[in-house]
């Protein structure tokens, strides 16, 4: 813009020297004009001053319009930036959504990119930031240090960054609730409460089965499941039951008693005999189940004076079941001893707890004892 101004002065100039020059040759002396013919007078010189004071006019304007925007504005200057070291499409700093979610977090120094200087102006170097100020004055034009290089935002391109990590907020995860675990054995246990209800339920033998998946010594389960086969007449099932039973219980006088009974119901009494011999004697003096097993294992044997000894034994114990006088009956009666027959058939009789079919035979018996 300076040049520019400075070439519309020197036209100016230029034009003031000719209408000055032209002034002088028409106030010349009148001596030399009397050998000028008369000649057609010279066009007129208005048009020319007209185009000369309008081009005034526009290069002032021109030069007042500069100094009043520059004034209005004071916007910083414009540079141009080197189109070798500017991207056309510059990428953004970083993601959109890390800007969004941390704005503040683009840091470190930006690219420097060289500024080409115009063709005819001298420039300062300025450094802008990130952050443009406001408002800023241009310089005057002096001599300064070959061109450094200009930041500006616009032609920032993408640095690397680190960016922060974003703040996550952690959501606190509730501890769980303390679940008791149910061991194998509980679940046995419930299960056979159910099945204890509900034995006549056709399902209580599968339900029965499991809970000794669950828990194979269980012995409720057993013996309630052994008395179900039994129940059933599954007899080879429940003996094979009951011999898996007493591998594991070998001592438990339930199993000994209910094994035992199964061999006397098949009329094998050295089988019942060698299972309730698996106890001593002495200790199960007073179980009348194991007692009666034993005397009526005897009997089935046809061994009278073991089996009357045991049946004494069993009416000392329980003197009010007939079913252990008719026993101690049979046994003496047996052995010859026809008193003592009569006297525990007279005994059987008195309870009135048989059947009367064994009363129809003890009443016989008494007949021909006497």
């Amino acid at each position: 813009m300076v040049s520019h101004d400075i070439h519309i002065m020197s036209l100016i100039n230029q034009m003031l020297r000719d209408l000055e020059s032209r002034n002088t040759a028409n106030n010349a002396p009148p001596a030399l004009q009397q050998n000028i013919q008369a000649t057609q007078a010279p066009a007129s010189k208005l048009p020319f001053l007209l185009w000369s004071l309008l081009a005034i006019i526009a290069a002032g304007g021109v030069y007042w319009a500069y100094q009043y925007s520059k004034t209005l504005t004071k916007s910083p200057p414009v540079i141009v930036a080197n189109n070798d070291n500017v991207k056309k499409d510059p990428m953004p700093i970083a993601p959109y959504e890390t800007v969004l979610a941390t704005p503040n977090a683009v840091t470190g120094t930006a690219v420097k990119i060289e500024q080409k200087p115009p063709g005819n102006t001298t420039t300062q170097s300025v450094q802008v930031d990130q952050r443009v100020p406001a408002a800023q004055t241009i310089p005057t034009a002096q001599p300064t240090p070959p061109a450094q290089p200009v930041q500006t935002a616009s032609t920032i391109q993408a640095a690397p960054t680190i960016a922060e990590p974003p703040i996550k907020n952690n959501p606190i995860i509730p501890k769980p609730a303390l679940i008791k675990q149910i061991t194998a054995k509980q679940q046995a246990d419930l299960l056979y409460r159910q099945v204890e209800n509900n034995f006549e339920d056709y399902s209580a033998t599968y339900k029965l089965e499991e809970i000794l998946k669950l828990d194979p010594r269980h012995l409720k389960a057993r013996l309630l499941l052994a008395k179900k086969l039994h129940n059933q007449g599954q007899i080879n099932k429940t003996a094979e039951f009951l011999d898996q039973s007493l591998a594991l219980f070998p001592d438990n006088l339930q199993f000994i008693n209910t094994r035992a009974q199964l061999f006397l119901q098949q009329r094998n009494p050295n089988g019942a005999l060698k299972t309730l011999q698996r106890i001593n004697l002495a200790s199960n003096s007073n179980d009348e189940t194991y007692l009666s097993l034993l005397a009526a294992t005897y009997q089935q044997q046809q061994s009278f004076t073991n089996a009357a000894k045991v049946y004494q034994r069993l009416v000392t114990i329980n003197s009010e079941k007939a079913e252990n006088w008719l026993g101690l009956a049979l046994s003496q009666e047996k052995l010859g001893n026809s008193k003592f027959a009569r006297e525990a058939y007279q005994q059987a009789l008195s309870k009135n707890t048989l059947k009367e079919s064994i009363v129809s035979y003890i009443k016989q018996r008494l007949t021909e004892l006497r």
